[in-house]
């Protein structure tokens, strides 16, 4: 596991300073892990793509995704949930408390034309 070093910690403290939200993205994958939500007191946890996208029929999913979501509540954390694809997951996701949800059952990436 990769530890944070101090500049990076400084980093996040300076940014919250002025303003910033912090997220950890792919929660449940990779280096994100319980430690990281600890250390780093983030406004919001991304919970992976993967966890979500078979929320809607597979078991293991769920569980995952409802610990994660119980974690975030008792720490005042707000979650969104990654991969929301069609309606079962919408409800789904939805019934399990996760905050935000985001995916292509909601709507498509667009350009901004600036």
């Amino acid at each position: 596991m990769k530890l944070l070093n101090l500049r990076e910690l400084t980093f996040i403290d300076d940014m919250r300073a002025i303003g910033c939200k912090i997220a950890i993205d792919d929660f449940g994958t990779g280096y994100s892990n319980f430690e990281y939500l600890i250390k780093l007191n983030v406004d919001f946890i991304k919970i992976d793509g993967s966890i979500i996208k078979g929320i809607d029929r597979d078991k293991n999913s769920q569980v995952v995704a409802e610990v994660i979501v119980d974690f975030a509540n008792k720490l005042n954390i707000k979650t969104i949930g990654e991969y929301v694809h069609n309606e079962e997951v919408y409800q789904k996701v939805k019934k399990l408390g996760i905050t935000y949800t985001q995916g292509f059952h909601l709507g498509e990436p667009k350009e901004i034309n600036l």
